[in-house]
């Protein structure tokens, strides 16, 4: 499976974690904490939604880690294919692709394997099945976007700007009361149910009708430049693409709704905040009066009305009712719950290649008990051996330490290691960073057996992250045996730097 699809729904997991925990947290806090905390704390969720960062140490770790190890190790087995000829004469080019774990001597220059066609269908399915949710991503946001655009066209088109002077300066005079410095158009559109603000850049505030009275007219308008004035607009378009990328996850679309109700009540609670709570009772009456006329289009999650629907009124209403300014203790426990909010989100966890381990391959992880069936992909290797190659004695302690300092590791090149005998039981440790590249190979392999891989761990870059090869396997059987083993590593996808770190065997006797 893709690694950013492993990423991707690691974080998935994660935020409907925390969508959970302020799901539950509202059901004891609706009616104590402010209204525009319930609204903006979900900003932290999008964010843990959209980033892919997160503590190398982190709460959920080994389930990813389980989880990872899970589906790789129900994958296929990739197909072999054949070796290419020795480039060095005594040296083996590793092959392509990669080899059955058999031991059965036969050479690679008899030809390749028969591969049965249902299992190379069933393997590429398996490695391009996350290719399905990228693909219906963009096209839930193409049609989110297409949605959007029709509805503006048709708010456009019905549209009539309001010529009225004293409408005018009343507008005028409420903008600068709320701090919006930014001219607003002011327009009615008989067919829309409510008020609304549409427009990124040159916001309108269209009306369904020009007849509204002077006080509903100061709260409605208000309402709106509030909804400017907070960018809700960009607001509720992060939350569309969020739910675009992680359609699959229903939490996700259970916290948009949220998100939708809370923009209202948080914005209600601004307007009387800057009014007084004194005028609850008109600003009530007003959502009133807006919502006794009911237009005939269904408004688009792109804009921002000023009464979404009936159902929203009795909460709202009551809502309006209820408003006080916070006391300090509610200041306090709102302060340290943001802080839980933002470190639970931060320390749940995503997957990484830290939590999934160095020895994890493409598509199955490597059997420590003996070889590993899968090979690196060096169709057109160069084999390389190293100038010095001062490795052959086991120190007092019985470790031989290969030491690994290269300056670069061209592209497909594979640097020979050298050869060692290895009996059952045997230590083998790897520990070696690149510091540019994006991905490496470490592997032992025999001469008669160029299609067969030992030990091997395949290692990719992860985002803002090292190259790096930390894994350990020991000598066993049933599928390997006592006996000499040549050691190399591999530049998979083009050239490595500053290769650095050691490969150790320890005896049997030693640990």
């Amino acid at each position: 499976m893709n690694t950013v699809f492993k990423i991707f729904l690691s974080m998935s997991f994660s935020g409907g974690l925390v969508i959970l925990a302020l799901l539950l947290g509202k059901q004891f806090l609706k009616d104590k904490i402010s209204r525009q905390w319930q609204y903006y704390i979900w900003l932290v969720v999008v964010l843990r939604l959209l980033l892919p960062f997160g503590p190398e140490i982190n709460l959920l770790g080994k389930t990813y880690q389980a989880l990872d190890q899970a589906i790789t190790r129900d994958g296929p087995l990739p197909a072999p294919q054949q070796s290419l000829s020795d480039t060095q004469g005594s040296v083996p080019v590793p092959a392509a692709g990669t080899g059955h774990n058999k031991e059965d001597g036969n050479s690679p220059m008899d030809g390749p394997a028969a591969v049965h066609p249902f299992q190379d269908i069933e393997t590429l399915l398996t490695n391009h099945v996350w290719l399905v949710w990228p693909a219906v991503a963009v096209v839930l946001l193409i049609r989110k976007i297409t949605i959007y655009q029709s509805f503006i066209r048709y708010i456009k088109a019905g549209v009539t700007p309001i010529s009225d002077l004293g409408m005018l300066d009343r507008l005028s005079m409420i903008a600068e009361q709320a701090s919006v410095k930014k001219p607003v158009e002011l327009c009615v559109n008989p067919l829309i149910s409510s008020p609304l603000l549409t427009g990124f850049f040159n916001p309108c505030i269209v009306l369904p009708n020009a007849s509204i009275p002077e006080k509903d007219f100061q709260y409605i308008v208000l309402h709106e430049l509030t909804h400017y004035k907070r960018r809700d607009i960009y607001y509720k378009w992060l939350v569309q693409i969020t739910v675009c990328l992680h359609w699959f996850n229903p939490l996700v679309h259970l916290m948009s709704r949220e998100i939708t109700k809370a923009c209202e009540f948080s914005c209600d609670e601004a307007v009387l905040a800057r009014a007084g709570n004194h005028n609850a009772q008109d600003y009530g009456k007003t959502l009133l009066d807006v919502m006794a006329a009911i237009g005939r289009y269904r408004e688009n999650p792109g804009a921002v009305s000023f009464s979404k629907n009936k159902q929203l009124l009795k909460a709202r209403l009551g809502a309006i009712m209820k408003y006080k300014e916070q006391s300090m203790a509610v200041k306090i426990l709102t302060a340290t719950l943001t802080l839980c909010v933002v470190l639970g989100a931060s320390f749940v966890g995503i997957y990484t290649m830290g939590n999934a381990g160095a020895s994890s391959l493409p598509n199955r992880p490597p059997d420590t008990s003996g070889s590993s069936p899968l090979s690196p992909d060096i169709s057109s290797a160069a084999v390389k051996v190293p100038e010095t190659t001062d490795m052959d004695q086991y120190d007092e302690a019985g470790v031989k330490t290969i030491p690994i300092d290269f300056k670069t590791v061209e592209a497909k090149e594979a640097i020979f290691l050298g050869e060692y005998t290895l009996s059952f039981g045997d230590k083998i440790y790897y520990d070696i960073l690149a510091e540019t590249g994006n991905a490496m190979t470490v592997f032992f392999a025999r001469d008669k057996e160029k299609n067969t891989f030992y030990w091997a761990a395949h290692n990719q870059r992860q985002p803002d992250g090292p190259l790096k090869c930390t894994a350990d396997f020991t000598v066993g059987p049933p599928s390997t045996k006592p006996g000499t083993y040549k050691l190399y590593l591999q530049a998979d996808e083009g050239a490595l730097g500053n290769v650095t770190g050691s490969i150790s065997i320890v005896m049997t006797d030693a640990s």
